[in-house]
């Protein structure tokens, strides 16, 4: 055990002991560098074969971007150990909320909250199963399971610290070791037989724990379940409804489906499951529908979004309206995607709206119809963002399958497709006058790319760390990032040279932004949101009112506002001149992360984790 106050490789010092295994032991630790807390998973593996799996498993745990998983932030080798360092979720795990409430969890209450996880939890099983090389997980279960301020939920790994090392299908070799582990109530027959591991296997720890959540009372083990079985008795596992009568017959018997004992009686995969959910529950999860609605006039606004929003589309007002603009806050329309938002972007003339996804699609939308008119495929992961080149004619789309795609909007076809080995994307940024693309993201680089007749070539590399945002400043002379390390950094486009960057955060920055008149650069970092005046670097506000992370901002085409959206559920507006925040607060009904205003001004895009896009009307002076 390592004593708190132990500091490792000059930067992580121990705080105290959370797990503890057989193979080692999981701490909280504070990242002296950057500031913030981390959970530092250590395994006491020494074996040469083993040490090589750890460093092949940790780099490809390094490269998972999902919104329900940890980052990955570091890994190293030290004498007490090798180590993981990710990414520390603060709060209580489901695992002491159920030993804590017991049969009070399960209550009807709660039924639409577990509902969601069950989709959040497929959606990062279908993820982590797809991804080049597969993982499976091996250790769902209700302690490791955490939720964030907004009741989302995230996925732990603790396996690593007990012996369930997480196994990852296809590093296979003699110098391959593989140390199986598991949880008996939530772990299937073919995982305590250590049988291969399978992504049926996690639907079924997936199902253990979901019928856990649901009724409050433990599952019998697989192994107990199929000796009653074998033995002609009936199974001992109560059917949910005897246990929670509130929850209703299609889900739980999709649940129990999930529990099968037998693999191939399962759900076949994460994405089918979770599409037989979404079925349930009256809507698509892969496939974008669309919202037949009338075209955006003063008569066809819907009321503001409250938090228990149904998916019906705005409709038409039949009472007759004065054709003037409507008030400022106005939601006037609400897409709905079928798939958590990710990025989106107005089209130069205002026309069409981008959006990616979490399925690995980018929806193309009407903006006067709020019709949606293509669905764009060919990514093999989430797309993380999205671009239009300032003339309209092509698209920029990244992927945490580390490519860039372009395509052509004349025919919505792709253009090109640009591989960046080892980096998941986060950002692509057109210069405002179209001759420069700039990409990056999970690497150590930034590209630039020169746009020449439909034919982009790589020209540079700007050295940097990990990148969450990238922009242009209005008139084209700055390319700024927004890093891992709590810096931004900038380099003039006319000569490619880098400029000292700005030190503003602790930790990383999720957005940065320029304003119209490119004076000011502004970036978000946790809750904090921060202005600088350009030409010297001089900080100008400090900007507090969001309660959880600011995912992006955007500064308005027209006023002297930006506008800030968050993982509290809200979007907000600020006075740059005064550094002061509008008495407008635009409510969402889950996480937002993305917006944009339209190239006029006059709306306000959002995009949220529940799938939905939403119009707002912005407001254009302060």
């Amino acid at each position: 055990m390592l004593a708190p106050e132990t500091v490792l490789q000059g930067r992580y010092r121990i705080i105290t002991q959370i797990a503890k295994g057989g193979m080692g032991a999981v701490y909280q630790a504070r990242d002296l560098r950057l500031r913030i807390d981390v959970a530092l998973k250590q395994t006491l593996f020494t074996d040469e074969a083993y040490r090589e799996a750890f460093e092949r498993e940790a780099q490809i745990l390094a490269r998972l971007r999902h919104q329900a998983l940890p980052r990955v932030i570091d890994h190293f080798i030290d004498p007490q150990g090798q180590f993981l360092v990710m990414e520390f979720i603060h709060g209580e795990d489901l695992g002491n909320q159920l030993a804590r409430l017991g049969r009070r969890f399960a209550s009807p209450k709660l039924l639409p909250m577990v509902v969601k996880w069950t989709d959040q939890l497929l959606d990062v099983l279908n993820y982590l199963h797809t991804r080049p090389i597969p993982v499976i997980h091996r250790d769902i279960k209700p302690k490791n399971l955490k939720l964030t301020a907004s009741h989302d939920i995230i996925l732990l790994d603790f396996g690593l610290a007990r012996g369930g090392m997480t196994v990852f299908a296809g590093l296979e070799g003699p110098n391959v070791r593989k140390v199986y582990g598991f949880t008996p109530p939530y772990a299937p027959y073919e995982q305590m037989r250590d049988g291969e591991p399978d992504p049926r296997s996690d639907i079924y720890a997936l199902s253990a724990t979901v019928y856990h959540l649901l009724t409050g009372v433990l599952p019998p083990d697989a192994m107990t379940r199929m000796a009653s079985i074998v033995n002609g008795q009936p199974d001992p596992l109560r059917p949910i409804r005897t246990l929670a009568p509130h929850v209703p017959e299609g889900f739980a018997q999709l649940i129990e489906q999930g529990m099968a004992t037998l693999i191939h009686q399962r759900p076949q995969s994460a994405r089918d499951m979770r599409e037989a959910l979404h079925r349930l529950r009256g809507r698509s999860a892969v496939t974008a529908i669309p919202s037949s609605v009338p075209p955006i006039t003063p008569s066809s606004v819907s009321p503001p979004l409250q938090a228990d929003t149904t998916a019906t589309p705005a409709q038409p007002s039949t009472t007759p309206s004065r054709p003037t603009t409507p008030p400022v806050g106005t939601m006037i329309r609400r897409l709905i995607t079928g798939s958590p938002v990710r990025s989106i972007a107005f089209s130069p003339d205002g026309k069409w709206l981008l959006a990616g996804h979490d399925d690995y699609t980018v929806g193309v939308w009407e903006v006067a119809t709020g019709e949606q008119k293509v669905t764009l495929r060919g990514h093999e992961s989430t797309v993380r963002t999205v671009a239009f080149s300032p003339d309209g004619k092509l698209i920029a789309t990244g992927s945490d399958d580390e490519t860039v795609r372009i395509w052509r909007t004349s025919d919505w076809q792709t253009l090109q497709i640009i591989h960046h080995p080892g980096c998941p994307i986060e950002s692509v940024s057109f210069s405002p006058d179209g001759r420069h693309l700039a990409a990056g993201g999970w690497g150590n680089a930034i590209t630039l790319y020169l746009l020449k007749q439909e034919k982009i070539e790589p020209i540079g590399l700007f050295s940097c760390p990990f990148v969450h945002s990238l922009s242009f400043s209005p008139n084209g002379s700055f390319l700024a990032a927004g890093c891992y390390d709590g810096a931004i950094y900038l380099w003039q486009i006319a000569d490619q040279q880098a400029l000292d960057p700005i030190s503003g955060f602790n930790t990383f920055i999720y957005s940065v932004a320029f304003n119209p008149a490119s004076t000011i650069i502004a970036a978000s970092s946790g809750t904090t949101i921060r202005l600088w005046r350009l030409k010297d670097r001089h900080p100008l506000d400090t900007l507090q009112g969001h309660t959880a992370p600011v995912r992006e901002l955007a500064f308005s085409p027209r006023a002297p506002l930006l506008a800030s959206v968050s993982e509290d559920r809200s979007a907000r507006f600020w006075n740059v001149e005064h550094g002061q925040p509008l008495p407008l607060i635009l409510e969402h009904s889950a996480g937002v992360s993305c917006l944009n205003f339209s190239p006029d001004g006059q709306l306000l895009a959002t995009g949220s984790h529940d799938g939905r896009i939403c119009l707002w009307q912005a407001p254009t002076e302060p």
